[in-house]
């Protein structure tokens, strides 16, 4: 809402009691005058992706005023791009911008960088902050989400030396820091470990990469498809560690080596890519409600909850939320940038009056890593383990192109059901990811059956495709599987 006469049309004594309340001073208008409406407010904590799209959004569905607070140096960016301007296939950070604070300026948005929110007074409606006080209409709450940092002793300060990539001025210093750099460790076998190790390696510099997990991208692939990864990696010169947590010596910044096991790895620089949890302090201080997983507790209309109500003027969408699962059914986070750019449009629906709803997510995903494409969506087989779900799986090694045409690339599929219904799929390939993850995602969705996939139809041309396609001996050989398994039952 707007200030409380915004919405009525009180004339003579009403008007001046309104603006009285409003701490405004207001003159007499004729009684056959309407007051002129005043815009709503709207306050965005957060710059980055949902923050970012949300502000726009509301800007080309009406006129409110909007101001959006940014911890961060930098507007709207790419952080997603920032390991391949490290490996240099970008040239510079400046192309990760994708819209100047010239284009918020023009949109009357007025953006407050390196101004981060200090507190949230929900009863007030306003946001505090060093620089000062904005009081709100609606409110969106996209902070985003902190590096996860391992640390052995009491100390939560990074020495000189240890990096972290969650903002573009964080990417800045460390290339720069990289010029003179010979070795590297980077902790974390996630997306963003794997993507910058295949950079520095490009680039000539020793790189290991560390992780605590015994397998790669461990959240998200099975272990068969994890190894697939790994030896790419190592293929490049990566040395892969695994299942050892690190230790870092007190004296790091003098001895340049980390413990891990008993190995020591010496590195000019360290960088730290082990993961993010939600940035919800704010959140909770303000008394919003947070759930099992450690994000912010939404509704379908991505509004908060806080005692047993949801708010109906603060919003909150983004890594800092809990998502429910389409699989499982539970709540859960999400980290991916399409789905923060999701959430953006649905909170600037709902505060420009267009109720629109968001559902259960599937979370399509994929990385890059030289010239290894790989991804996924649904559940692993360790998640639906731990969900105690039985699932069955099938496996299958194809090529991306023709047997006889140049430049064909090896693909690997395996899909996961449940029931007979498709849950899971991962992949990894030297081209075509991505499309087929996609198709993939809409059969998980549409809760297709394995024989939905045998069925198929696939198209065929030598230069992108196999006459048989490689989903269908991975859909076959889980039906191989299913009917192992009825027959063991019988037996």
């Amino acid at each position: 809402m707007g200030s409380d006469f915004g919405t009525q049309s009180a004339v003579g004594d009403d008007i001046r009691k309104a603006a009285e309340a409003e701490g405004e001073s207001q003159k007499r208008v004729p009684a056959d005058n309407l007051e002129k409406k005043s815009p709503e407010r709207v306050v965005i904590i957060g710059g980055g992706a949902c923050g970012m799209a949300t502000a726009t959004k509301i800007r080309r569905q009406s006129d409110f005023e909007i101001t959006l607070l940014s911890r961060d140096s930098h507007t709207a960016y790419s952080h997603c791009g920032i390991p391949f301007v490290l490996g240099r296939e970008i040239d510079s950070f400046e192309k990760l911008i994708v819209k100047p604070q010239d284009f918020f300026r023009k949109n009357r948005i007025d953006i407050r960088l390196n101004e981060g929110a200090r507190s949230i007074d929900l009863d007030l409606k306003i946001v505090r902050t060093g620089e000062g006080v904005y009081p709100f209409d609606k409110l969106v709450i996209a902070t985003g989400s902190l590096p996860f940092i391992p640390r052995t002793g009491g100390k939560n300060i990074l020495p000189c030396g240890i990096f972290t990539l969650r903002s573009l001025a964080d990417g800045i210093l460390f290339e720069k820091a990289l010029e003179t750099a010979g070795k590297v460790c980077i902790i974390g076998g996630g997306t963003i470990g794997i993507e910058c190790a295949v950079a520095l390696a490009e680039r000539g510099i020793k790189t290991f990469l560390i992780t605590r997990s015994k397998s790669l991208l461990s959240r998200q692939f099975d272990p068969d498809i994890s190894e697939i990864i790994r030896e790419h990696l190592e293929g490049l010169g990566i040395e892969v560690v695994s299942g050892e947590p690190v230790v870092f010596p007190e004296s790091f910044w003098k001895e340049k080596t980390l413990h891990v096991g008993n190995r020591q790895f010496p590195a000019d620089l360290v960088l730290i890519a082990s993961g993010v949890k939600p940035e919800i302090s704010l959140g909770l201080e303000a008394g919003i409600e947070i759930g099992k997983a450690g994000g912010m507790i939404v509704n379908e209309m991505l509004q908060v909850k806080a005692g047993e109500k949801f708010l109906p003027c603060v919003y909150a969408g983004g890594e800092c939320v809990e998502i429910t699962d389409l699989v499982t059914g539970e709540a859960r986070l999400s980290q991916l940038g399409t789905t923060a750019r999701r959430m953006a449009d649905i909170i600037g629906n709902n505060i420009t009056g267009k109720h629109t709803t968001f559902g259960p997510l599937a979370d399509p995903w994929i990385a890059v890593a030289g010239d290894l494409q790989f991804g996924g969506v649904g559940i692993t087989s360790r998640k639906a383990e731990s969900h105690e779900i039985i699932v069955t799986t099938g496996f299958s090694h194809g090529r991306t192109r023709a047997s006889y045409f140049p430049g064909r690339k090896d693909v690997y599929i395996k899909l996961l059901f449940k029931d007979d219904f498709l849950v899971g799929a991962q992949l990894a390939g030297g081209e075509g990811i991505k499309e087929r993850i996609d198709a993939l995602s809409l059969a998980v969705r549409k809760k297709a059956t394995i024989w939905d996939l045998l069925s198929l139809e696939t198209c065929y041309a030598p230069p992108v495709s196999m006459l048989v396609d490689p989903l269908r001996p991975a859909v076959k050989d889980a039906i191989r599987n299913i009917k192992e398994k009825e027959d063991n039952k019988i037996k």
